[in-house]
């Protein structure tokens, strides 16, 4: 069993730069702690971090907010992360493939699966897995017996 994350106020999770870094390596060189906690911040407006969520695990709201923090990363990261000898950024494709060649070396993906909400998520890897996840949030739910307000969330 997983400890509950630490909360500065009951329902709600706090930002570690240390635990998240632990969780994600790969940006120890590229996001400093100040750039993280902002992208902290912009990702509790993409997920309600407060008791009134619709994700009530405290466990699963980090992961979630993590994801986010680690999308915005890579979708920062890739302004800088340039290689001397390539011409585009050295982060790795996102998507199915839907077509590769071998003899110039072409190779193209395809996210048509997806609906054009999704297009913001749909550039990195954790976008992708944060969109996935929340897929539930996403669905109609009917409660019989008595009107509820629409709760549409992204």
């Amino acid at each position: 069993m997983t400890p509950e994350p630490p909360m500065t106020s009951p329902g709600i999770v706090s930002f570690s730069y240390t635990d998240w870094l632990a969780a994600y390596p790969s940006f120890s060189e590229t996001i400093t702690a100040p750039q993280a906690e902002s992208f902290f911040h912009l990702a509790e407006l993409i997920l309600n971090n407060t008791a009134r969520s619709p994700i009530q695990s405290l466990t699963q709201r980090r992961t979630l907010l993590w994801l986010l923090v680690a999308h915005q990363a890579q979708l920062f990261a890739n302004n800088k992360a340039y290689d001397a000898n390539a011409s585009s950024p050295t982060t790795p494709p996102v998507g199915r493939i839907a077509s590769a060649t071998r003899g110039s070396v072409s190779i193209s993906f395809d996210g048509s699966a997806l609906p054009k909400q999704a297009g913001w998520f749909n550039q990195t890897q954790y976008g992708l897995m944060f969109w996935q996840a929340t897929a539930p949030l996403r669905q109609m739910r009917f409660l019989p017996g008595r009107t509820h307000p629409p709760r549409l969330w992204p």
